[in-house]
């Protein structure tokens, strides 16, 4: 039995971010927070019919994004390199979202990290100008650029830059993009001062999945995307 390729392929760093994104005509890859972990996923994925689109939460550079604000991308960079998004497709996605949500658009900035402290995104916004961070925008870039395909980026804000998030986020996830609980309890028993940040975060990430959702289910099934077989 022969398949053929998606339509549209989804790039996740958690598996929540892939289950909201799934549908018909969709392929989700979840990174798992890890920049190699994604690399080899792409690396045997076949490519879509379609577009590669990065999917799901960032960390909040610029000052006047809370959680729960969406950013849309004009390009993502990673150090000197940049990655524009499809025109077209990103006109559609902000047609669709501006008028019942706060969308910023402006470029975003990829890491191969977690960037938790405060002070940190917010000097990551002063040299850079970027509006948000993420870790794996950067990486569906260069195989959206790879094989010719239209790229685009729709984030939610889950840490303002004012937030810190605690030491444990830096590594709480699996490598299939589930949270490790089991970690992040002994992290907390290990330091309970963590503990006030991490139900900041977590009230933080609740507006930014809620907000996910919503933008999902006003786009349809691949979040805006025109298909000349379609």
């Amino acid at each position: 039995m022969s398949f053929s390729p998606p339509d549209l392929l989804v790039v996740t760093g958690m598996q929540r971010e892939a289950q909201i994104a799934a549908g018909d005509g969709v392929m989700t890859v979840c990174s798992g927070g890890s920049r190699s972990i994604l690399s080899q996923w792409l690396a045997g994925v076949e490519p879509p019919r379609g577009g590669v689109l990065s999917f799901g939460l960032a960390g909040g550079l610029a000052p006047d994004l809370r959680s729960g604000d969406l950013v849309l991308a004009s390009h993502v960079f990673e150090q000197s390199e940049r990655h524009d998004v499809h025109n077209d497709w990103h006109g559609a996605i902000l047609s669709a979202s501006q008028d019942t949500m706060r969308v910023r658009y402006g470029a975003m900035t990829g890491h191969d990290a977690v960037v938790a402290r405060a002070a940190d995104k917010a000097a990551l916004h002063a040299n850079s100008g970027a509006l948000a961070v993420d870790m794996e925008s950067h990486i569906a870039a260069l195989y959206a650029r790879k094989h010719g395909l239209p790229f685009a980026i729709i984030r939610v804000v889950s840490d303002p830059v004012t937030r810190s998030l605690p030491p444990l986020a830096s590594n709480a996830l699996k490598p299939d993009g589930n949270i490790d609980m089991s970690k992040v309890l002994k992290g907390v028993m290990r330091n309970p001062g963590q503990l006030p940040a991490l139900i900041a975060a977590g009230f933080d990430s609740g507006r930014a999945f809620a907000s996910l959702r919503r933008v999902r289910s006003l786009l349809g099934p691949l979040f805006g995307l025109r298909l000349p077989h379609l």
